[in-house]
């Protein structure tokens, strides 16, 4: 009944976690989708467990990965010993989580649970799971390219996409919120449905395999992104040279059924982009041509914007790849052993920003990721954390070219030639982009399916335990109270979230009461993420200003509150560039019932251009809260400066030139 179980918890977490979003959070889909996979790592992990105590043996089995695992956590752990904010490391970079510590761990736990429980005919099974996860996202990603978002459609009531910002009609993401991440999504699984294509015992599985394949690479052309296409390329190279060589072992006819079903294949996938055209082609991915354009801005003590033209796929992103990843290079200069701290990437590259991310028309982005796989290990994890993924990367294909070519061939040989292109088509595509829940679950996953199929690849520990009857009952009860614990904290984290996304909405529209409500519990919930204090605080402040006229004492007690949350976010979280900026939003409110405030304002937003010396808009910032208390030369001052980092902005030179007026 366990293994059952387990094998209905891994096709669950298969299926569903690419399907998963919700309108509910800050942030449908990766948040969301991380959340899955810690409820049902937890749950995963429970089973297996019970299993150990059931059999009172140690259900574990070694594999040819363990070293390069070991390595490869041990340098995760120590970059987020000595990262720049600890609490980033550890739960990853809010609203995606991840890639911080406890994804890694729970990712870890789904390997070791997998090779350990599973057999050769689960990974069938699993595999076919997988892969109907994937048409599933398909069937819903399809009808976007042709202008009817199913997502639109639960949304608002109507099949069009004009509940989405982006143009999800020009590059469809389905149920995964970015074209890339669902293009190295079903990238990986074209080529184990191509295996369960060419391995069709009957006509109706033939066919059945034959659509499932047409859908997926449907699909991926309407994402139409260019780091995808060329992993899915170099996927195709690695399964047709070991296909074809593997072939001429075994008398290799071009008329077998095989070679004939995949030249048809083949043929079909080049008339789709002849149809409707192709990630390649018009090929820039490194163009020349980046004449920066104007972008406006709407406030003045805005946090900047989440989200890049990288992954909204807007042209010219090649020319944006070059600028943070030479930021990404300077960050590991500095920091070259452990790096700035797993998942910090967002707030070490603005210490490092080169001076020509402001000639962009991004130029205000926020860029939580290197937007390179590998660079981004290299500056926050550093040299220690590359060399170890990279060995865990180079070991697995080293292992698995030499059981390709040293074993007979059999359907085992070509799954394992399927696997293997699948994984370099992720590497490929991370070198233009990086993981998220879907392929980061797949990466960890994909070893373990390999090693599942492979004999004598896995090594069970003989250990037994205690057989005494009330010390399991015991030990069960306990491993069980912890799981609901974890599920319990999981599901008030979700709620927290949900809480804090709303009393976003509510600030905006001016309720401002019922948002400090809604933080105050989303505190309650979650009180490790400072996010939800700096929201808190930023709402207490507003609550400060409107309660002055009628009720001074209560506007005093959140005038107080307000200071003392901001204070201790900073000094918490020294390198945390997001807090500062909002801290600036927050001490200026302030300012307006206690003319103290505009001093810590100034003081927080010379901090923040300590912190992030190549940004313009901090000194425009600054130049606007001097412009209100008449020192007028100080921030023409800062205008200059300003102009000197970013000749085009329009916001700067307007402003300095509204200030030589005033003076004249």
């Amino acid at each position: 009944m366990l293994h059952k179980i387990l094998i209905s918890l891994f096709q669950f977490l298969l299926f569903f976690t690419p399907l998963f979003w919700l309108p509910l959070t800050s942030e449908l889909f990766e948040f969301n989708k991380m959340m899955l996979v810690y409820l049902l790592t937890t749950l995963i992990t429970t089973v297996w467990m019970l299993k150990i105590l059931h059999q009172k043996q140690l259900i574990f089995k070694r594999t040819p990965l363990d070293i390069p695992i070991l390595l490869f956590l041990m340098s995760q752990i120590l970059s987020t010993i000595f990262s720049i904010d600890q609490h980033l490391s550890i739960w990853g970079y809010y609203s995606r989580q991840n890639g911080g510590l406890l994804s890694i761990v729970a990712y870890l736990l789904l390997f070791y649970a997998f090779v350990s429980n599973l057999s050769r005919d689960d990974v069938h099974k699993l595999l076919k799971t997988a892969i109907l996860g994937g048409v599933a996202v398909s069937i819903w990603a399809i009808p976007e390219h042709f202008g009817a978002s199913p997502s639109c459609l639960l949304l608002t009531g109507s099949l069009d996409t004009n509940c989405w910002i982006q143009d999800v009609q020009a590059r469809v993401f389905a149920t995964l919120g970015q074209p890339n991440w669902l293009a190295s999504y079903l990238a990986i699984l074209i080529y184990p449905s191509i295996y369960f294509l060419l391995t069709a015992v009957s006509k109706k599985s033939l066919l059945l395999n034959f659509t499932y394949v047409i859908l997926l690479y449907l699909a991926f052309t309407f994402t139409y992104s260019r780091g995808a296409t060329l992993g899915l390329i170099a996927g195709l190279g690695v399964f047709l040279s070991f296909w074809f060589i593997q072939n001429l072992r075994n008398n290799f006819k071009l008329t077998s059924t095989p070679v004939i079903t995949l030249l048809l294949v083949l043929i079909l996938l080049l008339m789709i982009n002849l149809i409707f055209g192709s990630a390649l082609t018009s090929f820039t991915l490194f163009t020349k041509n980046s004449a920066p354009t104007r972008e406006s801005i709407s406030e003045s003590f805005n946090k900047p914007s989440v989200g890049t033209q990288l992954e909204n796929g807007g042209t010219e992103s090649g020319v944006i790849r070059l600028i943070v990843w030479k930021g990404a290079v300077d960050i590991f200069k500095y920091y070259p052993l452990t790096g700035s701290g797993v998942e910090t990437f967002a707030y070490a590259y603005y210490q490092f920003r080169p001076i020509e991310h402001n000639l962009v028309s991004e130029w205000d982005y926020l860029y939580n990721k290197a937007h390179n796989e590998y660079l981004n290990y290299l500056s926050t994890t550093g040299a220690l954390g590359l060399i170890s993924y990279l060995s865990l990367i180079l070991i697995f294909i080293m292992w698995s070219v030499r059981q390709i070519t040293k074993r007979p061939y059999t359907s085992y040989t070509l799954l394992q030639i399927s696997l293997l292109s699948s994984y370099v088509s992720y590497l490929v595509s991370n070198f233009f982009g990086f993981s998220v829940v879907n392929t980061a679950l797949l990466f960890f996953l994909i070893p373990s399916l390999v090693f599942t199929i492979t004999p004598k690849s896995l090594t069970p520990v003989p250990v037994n335990f205690f057989h005494n009857t009330k010390k399991i009952i015991a030990s069960m009860v306990v491993l069980l109270l912890i799981s609901v614990i974890i599920l319990y904290n999981l599901f008030g984290w979700w709620v927290a979230d949900h809480l804090y996304a709303k009393s976003s909405k509510q600030i905006d529209s001016g309720d401002i009461g019922l948002a400090y409500n809604n933080l105050v519990t989303a505190v309650y919930l979650n009180p490790f993420e400072p996010l939800y204090l700096s929201e808190l605080s930023f709402a207490a402040a507003n609550s400060a200003v409107a309660l002055e006229a009628e009720e001074s004492t209560a506007s005093s007690q959140m005038k107080d509150i307000s200071a003392s949350i901001t204070a201790r976010l900073l000094i918490t979280h020294p390198h945390n560039t997001t807090l500062f900026r909002n801290a600036t939003r927050t001490y200026y409110t302030l300012s307006l019932i206690d003319p103290t405030f505009i001093q810590k304002t100034l003081q927080v937003i010379d901090q923040g251009i300590d912190l992030a010396p190549t940004d313009p808009k901090l000194l425009y910032n600054k130049a606007l809260v001097l412009g209100s208390m008449q020192r007028f030369d100080e921030a023409k001052e800062l205008l200059i400066k300003a102009l000197q980092l970013k000749p085009n902005y329009k916001e700067a030179q307007d402003l300095l030139e509204e200030y030589l007026r005033t003076k004249l």
